[in-house]
């Protein structure tokens, strides 16, 4: 599932996941591709000088009126910047979930499939 700050949305269970849950979570990963992407080709924009990302992030979007004041206050690289420190805080504190690290566990849940 996905977690939210400290909730968690759409959790993915085996066998008990709707498919309304799956398909929120994958809106989620691709909601999140863009900024992903929009933030490595500032990062690397030498790089990315002659290529279609460039054209599209760098002039059709900078240009569009009303993102023009994000783009060149970088909001959006300010808030993927602060979103990532803010993870790194909350996952330095409270590492992994406990479901995750329960190796013995989960190896059963293995065995028993295949039996």
């Amino acid at each position: 599932g996905l977690r939210f700050m400290l909730v968690d949305l759409h959790p993915m269970r085996p066998g008990r996941t709707y498919m309304s849950s799956f398909m929120f979570n994958i809106g989620m990963v691709l909601l999140c591709a863009l900024p992903s992407v929009q933030f490595a080709q500032e990062a690397f924009s030498q790089y990315a000088r002659f290529t279609v990302i460039r054209q599209l992030f760098g002039i059709q979007v900078q240009n569009l009126q009303f993102f023009q004041y994000f783009w060149t206050n970088n909001v959006f690289i300010y808030a993927f910047l602060a979103f990532s420190f803010l993870t790194m805080l909350y996952l330095a504190c409270k590492p992994g979930d406990q479901n995750a690290m329960n190796g013995p566990a989960l190896q059963q849940r293995i065995k028993s499939r295949r039996a």
